[in-house]
């Protein structure tokens, strides 16, 4: 039988088979060969009294990192308006640790408890070049349109912790999924999402919630940073020298591009930022 690995838990393995899910094991031989099956993979699976146990792993069109997961299409990131506050330094390194693995959309959620700050929002990521969606759960229609580019598709959804991940899956998939909620004391998120679950719905669309982040560490070298940032990716060859890293150079068109508001300059205080906590990290 062939099939979706959509759960991992206390070394089980549920594979997705015809809208079936099986409870399966994986073989000895992947532990002879080193190599692991994760959640995502495609695999064939024999059934054995009641308990399958997995044969084959198909290759993988890729693995996403945090979390550890296989043939992901696109990672979702979710920027709350309000409850929590946002941390735009923290969305941009999360943004920038995807950026080179897979395709990134940006949706601000909650966009109902504060539409100038969500409008403000969306133009940054818009402008930096994503495809931003405004969304609520209180206006269906956003809902419905960022479910057809979800559609047929698996999709990580990432961000800060309480961002509201697990309701927009609970109404992209119209199904009921643990809802997290934000500390009345601190303000930040709880955090609800414990395993790596990929969660189905219609027409071959799978979603999936990552663990929440309140901090992140970037693993990147300082001056490869520019590469993650898209924005400067496209405009760099426009610099004076090749290799610029957008900081104290001549001519360097990415500053030109903020001074004249076409890159965002929150982007660009991101950017710094990052970077010199990089380059902090390389010396110590």
């Amino acid at each position: 039988m062939k099939g979706k690995i959509v759960k991992l838990t206390g070394g089980f393995y549920y594979v997705m088979s015809d809208e079936v899910v099986y409870e399966t094991r994986a073989r000895g031989l992947f532990r002879n060969e080193d190599k692991k099956p994760l959640v995502g993979d495609i695999v064939e699976f024999k059934m054995e009294n009641n308990l399958g146990y997995i044969e084959k792993i198909y290759p993988r069109k890729n693995i996403l990192k945090r979390p550890k997961v296989a043939n992901v299409d696109q990672v979702l990131v979710l920027i709350p308006t309000k409850e929590p506050v946002y941390n735009l330094n923290l969305v941009d390194k999360i943004i920038a640790s995807y950026e080179e693995e897979v395709e990134v959309l940006v949706a601000i959620n909650k966009y109902d408890l504060d539409k100038s700050e969500g409008e403000y929002l969306f133009e940054i990521y818009r402008k930096a070049g994503f495809k931003t969606f405004l969304i609520s759960y209180k206006y269906t229609f956003t809902i419905d349109l960022l479910r057809e580019y979800l559609k047929g598709k698996t999709t990580a959804l990432s961000g800060v912790s309480a961002a509201g991940k697990s309701t927009v899956i609970s109404h992209i998939l119209k199904k009921e999924v643990q809802v997290g909620s934000v500390s009345e004391k601190t303000k930040r998120g709880t955090h609800t999402t414990r395993h790596v679950e990929i969660i189905s719905g219609d027409e071959d669309t799978y979603v999936f919630d990552t663990p929440g982040f309140s901090s992140f560490e970037l693993d990147v070298k300082a001056d490869d940073l520019k590469e993650h940032f898209r924005e400067f990716e496209k405009n760099r060859r426009h610099c004076k020298f090749q290799d610029c890293c957008h900081i104290n150079e001549p001519g360097c068109k990415i500053k030109k591009l903020v001074e004249e508001g076409e890159i965002p300059e929150s982007r660009y205080n991101s950017y710094l930022q990052i970077y010199n906590e990089l380059k902090e990290r390389e010396r110590s």
